[in-house]
């Protein structure tokens, strides 16, 4: 979930980066905010959302929405993203005040124009232990107050997580740690320094000065079984370390296409040549086959788990287990079989003879 960036020319660049639902209370949501280079974290409750119906109309729907329960009447054509969106972008307005207060201007690492003269480089510390601050939404007559609370004892807890120590120690003998102010925040535009969750970073290897790119996966805090589920799986790998807790896995970063996040969805194969499908298929029955001799398990065989970069080549991505219904049975999760059962499903998917080239390919260019 990210929301559309909302900003005032000259002023500031705010961006919805995500929620969490309370444990206590289901109906409360923290929502990640950041502002050029700050994170803010917006507390917000029916309990604080007094007489104002409209603005408890706008929250219900917005909390369903991220729980993905439509339970309300919803307007013609209006759709899950819209409802987010609309929020996102009420929330923000609101809390512009507090933006300009507290972040009036830009940290140099994050400055899109010294990031291209090459007077500032931004480390991956730095955006993931950026300056925090904790807030809440207080509403009465329909009419939103924003509150930054400076309270140090509240403070945002980072999502690391500690690994058995007989895990750290096998890990050792295969991948390199690093620290997070050892890895450089590459984006594609630098203006995306100020809203965008990273996902490409650059890392020396050995001394050569040469710096690799990888992608960064990292997992929420308290998920323990996932990341060490990863860890298992990935036998060549490098791992961020920070005070001896896990942020995230380096992984061979995907230059994906750009339809449909490089994944692999029905109205993209329409518009895909049935040879290139079959390539994919023998690319992915290749990948499963090595990670299967070498002992592994893809886990979750399905075709949202098959990314395509722009080379179209077919990548298996997520190996952290579980699986999906429809794909996988449950009691085949974990095992060579689940991951036969839905690659067997992956395979007929493309095989799919439908096909509908783009107006602009070169398929279509010689139909006509």
């Amino acid at each position: 979930m990210a929301s559309a960036p909302s900003a005032k020319p000259g002023r500031i660049l705010a961006k919805a980066m995500s929620d969490r639902l309370g444990h206590d209370s289901p109906d409360d949501c923290i929502t990640s905010i950041r502002c050029d280079g700050r994170e803010f974290y917006v507390e917000i409750s029916p309990f604080y959302i007094c007489n104002s119906p409209a603005v408890e109309s706008r929250y219900h729907k917005f909390i369903a929405a991220l729980r993905d329960e439509w339970e309300f009447d919803i307007d013609e054509g209006e759709h899950l993203e819209d409802v987010m969106d609309d929020f996102y972008a009420w929330l923000i307005n609101a809390f512009e005040p507090v933006f300009l207060q507290v972040a009036p201007d830009i940290p140099p690492s994050f400055d899109p124009v010294k990031i291209v003269t090459g007077e500032a480089y931004l480390f991956l510390s730095e955006y993931f232990f950026p300056e925090e601050y904790r807030c809440r939404l207080k509403v009465e007559n329909d009419k939103p107050f924003p509150i930054l609370i400076r309270d140090e004892e509240s403070r945002w807890v980072p999502a690391l997580n500690d690994i058995e120590p007989e895990l750290a120690q096998q890990l050792g003998q295969y991948v390199k740690f690093f620290c997070p102010f050892e890895i450089g925040v590459s984006f594609k535009k630098p203006d995306y320094a100020l809203s965008e969750t990273p996902t490409r970073f650059l890392v020396e290897l050995d001394d050569s000065g040469h710096k690799t790119l990888y992608f960064l996966k990292t997992f929420a805090l308290g998920d323990y079984l996932g990341l060490e589920k990863d860890l298992e799986a990935h036998l060549q790998i490098f791992t961020v370390e920070e005070d001896s807790r896990i942020l995230g896995l380096l992984l061979t970063y995907i230059d994906r296409r750009r339809e449909n996040g490089g994944l692999l969805f029905e109205d993209r194969l329409l518009h895909t040549p049935i040879p290139l499908r079959q390539r994919w298929a023998r690319q992915i029955q290749e990948t499963a086959e090595q990670l299967h001799n070498a002992g592994l398990v893809w886990g979750d065989a399905k075709v949202e788990n098959v990314m395509i970069d722009k080379n179209n080549d077919a990548w298996l991505i997520d190996f952290g287990g579980g699986y999906t219904e429809g794909w996988v049975d449950e009691d085949k999760t974990g095992a060579i079989e689940g991951d036969s059962q839905g690659l067997a499903k992956i395979v007929d998917h493309l095989s799919n003879e439908e096909y509908e080239p783009y107006p602009d390919s070169d398929d279509w260019e010689e139909d006509v």
